[in-house]
């Protein structure tokens, strides 16, 4: 876990969505990227298509060349990218106040002259005290007001280059840390996001401080909070320790809640990479029990949506972001 703008404000055609599975791949090595042999690797693993790539791009080290390499790789293997965009050195008020602002709109340049969609999510997880940008964050001035203030002026600014093709991921992490943090409070409006999302990780016994925790214990929280943002919902970074549980069991567990009390949620990625002692054991194949009960969970997703439904099927002939999951979440109280 390293730690569309609407264009158009008319209402449109609602588009659509299966239940989409994504992931951070991981692979060998302590920095590990998607590249086409790690990403083939894991749906060799999965036994099944990615539609979700998941990509860390740090502000001012990765320009748009260096996405586009991995922009690449998910356009050929048929999925759509999903850059983490970390803005590391910057607080929210230095963007604000335009000191990032020749990067960012370098890299919408980059965007829109690429063409295909992509989506981006900046200042993820504002409402922890790890990173530069976050609300919990002690002497780093960030607030919920400047973080969706900074949040705004980057999708300003790809508006005022005429980008098209990002859809704009807001994201909170499950639970709050740090001081003056909120699970919803540096949302920054409507007009700013296409969808939104949430990060969470059961981290077991692996820390000192932390205790195994069931998915509903570890997501309920903030899927509640977000119940009155009337945006598609989806989890962008997930995974359970196999310490003090049963990771397998955590899966099919999650995937249950998918289909019953989370069905919002219209697709999962999993955080596939184990770390150092310091953090956890992320990696889905750390059991081929917690492999099979992926594999069967996403087995279970598949099989309750009509044969008519496709995971590919996003608009791409206008600026609908108003997505409608089918299949198991149909039924549910989806705005």
């Amino acid at each position: 876990m390293f730690k569309k703008l609407i264009f158009s404000l008319g209402i449109l055609p609602m588009t659509t969505l299966a239940f989409q599975i994504g992931a951070w791949v991981g692979g060998p090595g302590q920095y590990p990227q998607p590249t086409q042999q790690n990403v083939q690797a894991f749906q060799d693993l999965q036994g099944t298509h990615l539609d979700l790539i998941s990509y860390f791009a740090l502000f001012d080290i990765n320009d748009w060349n260096a996405t586009e390499e991995y922009a690449n790789v998910a356009k050929n293997n048929g999925s759509t990218l999903v850059v983490t965009w970390m803005a590391n050195g910057y607080n929210a008020q230095d963007l604000v106040d335009g000191k990032a602002d020749t990067y960012i709109r370098d890299y919408a340049k980059g965007v829109k002259g690429y063409g295909e969609e992509i989506w981006l999510r900046p200042l993820h997880e504002a409402n922890g005290d790890w990173y530069d940008w976050g609300v919990g964050k002690s002497g780093a001035g960030n607030t919920d007001a400047n973080v969706a203030e900074a949040f705004r002026h980057i999708v300003k600014i790809f508006k005022e280059e005429g980008v098209t093709n990002v859809k704009w991921v807001w994201t909170t992490n499950a639970s709050n840390s740090g001081k003056g943090s909120t699970l919803t409070g540096n949302y920054p409006g409507d007009d700013y996001v296409d969808y939104i999302s949430i990060d969470g990780y059961n981290w077991g016994t692996c820390q000192s401080w932390s205790s195994w925790q069931t998915f509903s214990q570890v997501f309920k929280k903030a899927y509640d909070a977000l119940a009155n943002i009337n945006k598609p919902l989806f989890i962008a970074e997930i995974s359970s320790s196999e310490r003090g549980g049963n990771k397998a069991e955590w899966i099919t567990d999650m995937f249950e809640h998918f289909a019953t009390d989370f069905s919002r949620v219209f697709a999962v990625m999993w955080f596939s990479q184990s770390k150092e002692a310091n953090e956890g054991d992320w990696a889905l194949n750390t059991s081929q029990a917690a492999v099979d009960a992926w594999k069967a969970g996403i087995a279970k997703m598949k099989a309750s949506e009509p044969e008519s439904s496709s995971s590919q099927d996003v608009s791409s002939s206008s600026n609908n972001t108003d997505i409608v999951p089918n299949g198991r979440a149909a039924s549910s109280s989806f705005p």
